[in-house]
């Protein structure tokens, strides 16, 4: 169970770190010679919530929390927005379940003072319903709240409605000029289960490893088939801050790349007018020829991890191996790294070689039609890499991994950071 202390620590963490720089030495000298200082603001919970409250304001994100609001209470006596700044503490103090937020949030009086409830609330409840039912002696402080209440209205909010809501908060964070320029994004997929009874959610049949029982070795892991209920999330971030730059939600059995392209058109609706989408990074999930030639059509340079069965990759690596007396680029990097824990734990220097290998046409499912195309057309061309694509071989101590870039700068530009977020 997570503890007051634990709150406080992930709080700071993800609210604290970048309201302020400061040369501890020169704030020092000042209180040395001065003696005075301006203000002085203590490091608690309420303090960080009020803080991100406040600056929530000031992008002008409170209008879209209250319309969050699902309008499915008949007799309200609680505003829904409160009930969303809640679940909001809940969310950003990383509180897993449902159960501690009644003793580390609904029974604070300066927590739920800022979600707007006073301290009679927080003491006595804000009403009577289901005391004269209780079989338990009353606590002390009773909680502005029940936590069955604030997980009930919560899931009242349909998915649409909660993805319109964190598109738009992203605008409001692009217009106050948090992201860069020019953007290099990465686009992934999560899955978000839930149970069966959920109203609209999907359901995929899924291999999962479990604990052995009868006559097998201990630990051995038994790979059964389990059906999973939920949604699944695209989303496409900034490599930099890990910030989202756009989400989509679907149903869980839903395909990696059905929703590549609308998540990136939404992408770019977001930071329009403050920033540019230059180039995205995906994995082998988002390996669809149709959707990489749209993309590439808009003029954003990719990067994407191919499958060692493919014909590109079996020719990319023949060549990387073989390059003397070719036009390979190659690039080579030195980096220490640590494997295991406690006693076992030692380190090696592992050399990561970079071979971009130019003038392919192996890729013959990169084109408008993608893999559906018939490439044994007597009329077929497939579209030549030599002004801008590159395959490229990483070469280390374990194995070799092949990228399919399009844009020959790109692998250049970005370096080996963008290899280790595809990977």
């Amino acid at each position: 169970m997570i503890t007051r202390e634990q709150m406080q620590t992930t709080l700071i963490e993800r609210l604290f770190w970048h309201t302020a720089e400061r040369e501890d030495s020169k704030v020092a000298h000042h209180l040395f010679c001065r003696k005075e200082m301006d203000t002085v603001y203590t490091l608690d919970e309420a303090t960080l919530f009020d803080f991100f409250f406040h600056y929530l304001r000031e992008i002008e994100v409170f209008p879209l929390l209250e319309n969050l609001d699902p309008q499915t209470q008949e007799r309200k006596n609680i505003p829904f927005i409160q009930l969303v700044l809640i679940f909001l503490m809940k969310v950003i103090g990383s509180i897993p379940k449902m159960e501690p937020v009644w003793e580390l949030l609904l029974t604070d009086e300066l927590l739920m003072s800022l979600c707007g409830f006073n301290a009679y609330q927080v003491n006595n409840g804000s009403c009577e319903r289901g005391t004269k039912l209780r079989k338990t002696p009353m606590p002390e402080v009773r909680g502005a709240l029940c936590v069955d209440t604030l997980a009930n209205q919560m899931t009242e909010i349909t998915p649409r409605r909660m993805e319109h809501f964190f598109n738009r908060c992203i605008e409001r964070v692009a217009q106050a000029h948090v992201f860069p320029k020019y953007i290099h994004g990465a686009c992934d997929t999560t899955l978000y289960e839930t149970t069966d009874q959920f109203e609209g959610c999907g359901s995929v049949l899924r291999e999962r490893k479990v604990k052995a029982r009868g006559y097998r070795k201990s630990g051995e892991l038994k790979a059964v088939k389990v059906w999973l209920y939920g949604w699944k999330v695209w989303a496409i971030y900034e490599l930099q801050t890990g910030i989202p730059l756009a989400i989509k939600i679907d149903t869980i059995e839903k395909p990696d790349n059905l929703h590549i392209l609308a998540v990136l058109e939404q992408a770019k609706e977001n930071v329009k007018g403050s920033s540019v989408i230059r180039s995205l990074v995906v994995d082998r999930a988002f390996l669809d020829g149709k959707s990489l030639y749209e993309i590439d059509q808009q003029g954003i340079e990719f990067v994407i991890p191919l499958k060692s069965n493919m014909g590109a990759t079996k020719d990319a690596r023949s060549l990387a191996l073989d390059r003397e007396g070719s036009t390979c680029i190659e690039k080579t990097r030195e980096a220490t790294v640590t494997h295991g824990y406690g006693k076992d734990k030692y380190s090696e220097k592992v050399v990561t070689t970079l071979i971009g290998v130019p003038s392919l046409l192996s890729c013959d499912w990169f084109n408008p039609e993608g893999s559906e195309a018939n490439t044994t057309k007597k009329d077929y061309e497939p579209i030549p890499f030599t002004t801008n694509g590159t395959l490229l071989t990483m070469l280390n101590n374990s194995r070799p991994v092949s990228f399919f870039f399009r844009g020959i700068p790109l692998w250049e530009n970005l370096g080996a950071s963008i290899i280790d977020t595809a990977l």
